[in-house]
């Protein structure tokens, strides 16, 4: 049996409408003709709720088909990256799915079947967007041909017009996937060729912002260089680079030309004016010569010469202030390359952003290194438009621009959906086979019960005899406890009455140690309370000896040591007491 056909048949949900008791023969005709109803009303609700509100008994296999149903559903379409409108048009397809696993189990998710193919095929509309343009039309034509597909293939009881209607759109789907491939890359090659002119003319105008700022130079040396050696300079970056040596060159010479432009520059140091007129028309010569590829007309320099010649007789020569426009001087730095690692991790992915309450989804075709900027298409390879790196990972980092997650076919969606039923089934039937076990134990253990009834009254016997024998063992032992009891509490009568007295004894009362031949009396003449230690003497205030409180009154209980009296005797009182208690009384 196959994974599909034994979860269909086997598995068990809480709060999903199964037959009580016995099996009951399916209800085909009011199986199909609930799902056809709820598939025509238009509803997106789960397959289980319409059966929920169906008042009628349903087979196990009919519940198990629709919860499977919703459940592949539900994961695949929450998971595709799909547009949320498209998740609500396929969403309800759930209905000819139940339809299909009730009758046919695994066959209905084979990879031929109309319907896996078709959701197989939407991985092609992750990039889709309901934008209301001319995009659009084509996605909502086909939804509207699939609906009315499934509505007379459920009237038909026949798959057959969804077939047609799958084989169309998959037809469809090719077409313009070679289509939209054919237009990225010529948008590709035009967009890349735009980018280093881009790049050239930014470079240039970066260029003159930056040397000819401030500057104040002849009206025939601006022209030259704002029309003739402007081109030059943006042929050079487009053809050969920033960090090439043609452009470093064209540059040189560019600063070299302002340098003899402005005579605030070029009048403070004549030795390098003639250095510089020597050499300026042969360097132009060659730069021309290495980016045009051509040795140029001299006529061509004409301006920068009779410039120099009047600035060597040091002749006046009118200027005029060289206003070029601001520009980012960035676009002189060679192309960044950790940017172009950066954005390698971008590229050829799927991004989405909100406008307008709509959600809008671009793909992110390329870096163009010339211009740090990278270039976004649609679904069918058209332009979006072209934005620095450095802006989209700065919308990325607001939260404002997401990346769509990889896409998640449907033979994952159905694998990891079977997996975890699987799991659930298996316990299902460990624990059904745990209760059985128990059901055998239990009746097993019922007949031993009644069995063993006659020899359970005897042991009910012995245990009332044994009963009372232990209950008199336990009044015997608790007249013993009492006793003892009684006997610790004179104890301790004896020890709270014995460090009473001690507690009493003041600086000069005396004890004695020992008895007969080896006694010894002490005086008192000094007590710690906080330690409890006590300081003695003999009568001649000599022999000190330090004993503890508690040690004291051990030795009074013990009858080692007595109090005596403000001079002499015993304390008549503390001395029966304790003879009282020693004995036992």
């Amino acid at each position: 049996m196959s994974l599909i056909e034994s979860i269909i048949t086997e598995l068990r949900v809480p709060d999903l409408p199964y037959p009580v008791g016995q099996p009951v023969p399916a209800e085909h005709p009011l199986w199909y003709r609930t799902l056809s109803q709820a598939w025509d009303a238009g509803s997106d609700e789960r397959v289980v709720t319409h059966l929920q509100r169906v008042d009628a008994v349903w087979s196990m296999r009919q519940v198990n088909a629709a919860y499977l149903a919703d459940r592949i559903m539900n994961v695949f379409l929450r998971r595709s990256g799909l547009h949320p409108y498209l998740v609500h048009r396929a969403a309800r397809l759930r209905f000819w799915l139940a339809l299909d696993l009730e009758a046919h189990g695994d066959k209905a998710v084979a990879e031929e079947r109309p319907l896996r193919r078709w959701l197989d095929s939407l991985n092609a509309l992750r990039g889709w967007s309901r934008t209301g343009g001319r995009s659009d039309r084509p996605v909502e034509t086909h939804l509207a041909s699939m609906e009315q597909a499934v509505g007379e293939a459920l009237e038909a009881g026949d798959e057959q017009p969804i077939d047609s209607c799958v084989g169309d759109w998959l037809e469809q789907v090719r077409r313009q996937a070679e289509q939209a491939e054919r237009v990225a890359a010529r948008l590709w090659q035009t967009e890349s060729g735009a980018a280093g002119q881009r790049a050239a003319e930014q470079a240039v105008r970066a260029a003159l912002s930056r040397t000819c700022r401030g500057r104040r130079l002849p009206n025939a040396l601006l022209t030259f260089i704002d029309g003739d050696w402007r081109g030059l300079m943006r042929r050079a970056a487009l053809v050969h680079g920033v960090d090439s040596e043609a452009w470093r060159h064209a540059l040189r010479l560019l600063e070299w030309l302002i340098w003899v432009g402005d005579e605030s520059l070029c009048g403070q140091d004549r030795n390098r004016l003639y250095h510089v007129g020597e050499q300026l028309t042969d360097k132009l010569v060659q730069v021309v010569a290495m980016v045009e590829g051509e040795n140029p007309d001299p006529e061509r320099f004409a301006a920068v010469d009779t410039l120099l010649a009047r600035r060597l007789r040091d002749e006046a020569v009118d200027q005029e202030p060289a206003d070029m426009p601001e520009a980012d001087p960035r676009w002189l730095d060679r192309p960044d390359q950790q940017q172009r690692e950066e954005a390698s991790d971008w590229i050829d992915r799927w991004y989405l952003y909100e406008e307008d309450g709509q959600q809008i989804r671009q793909f992110l075709t390329g870096l163009l290194e010339e211009t740090g900027e990278v270039l976004w298409t649609n679904a069918r390879g058209a332009k979006l438009g072209v934005e620095p790196f450095r802006s989209v990972r700065a919308r990325f980092e607001a939260g404002e621009l997401m990346q769509l997650p990889d896409a998640y076919p449907f033979a994952a969606v159905l694998k990891d959906t079977l997996s975890s039923l699987q799991r659930v089934l298996e316990s299902q039937r460990k624990q059904r086979e745990q209760a059985r076990d128990k059901a055998r134990q239990e009746a097993e253990a019922l007949r031993r019960a009644q069995e063993e009834a006659l020899e359970e009254e005897r042991r009910r016997d012995r245990e009332r005899e044994e009963r009372e024998v232990r209950e008199r063992e336990e009044a015997a032992q608790a007249a013993r406890d009492e006793d003892e009891a009684e006997r610790v509490s004179e104890a301790a009568e004896l020890w709270a009455k014995v460090l009473a007295e001690v507690d009493r004894l003041e600086a000069g009362s005396w004890i004695q140690l020992g008895s007969g031949d080896e006694a010894v009396r002490l005086k008192l003449a000094l007590r710690i309370r906080a330690s409890g230690k006590m300081v003695f003497v003999d009568r001649y205030g000599l022999n000190r000896r330090e004993i503890l409180r508690e040690e004291l009154a051990g030795r009074v209980r013990s009858g080692e040591a007595w109090l005596l009296s403000e001079g002499a005797e015993f304390a008549d009182t503390l001395s029966r007491v304790v003879g009282r208690l020693r004995v036992g009384r």
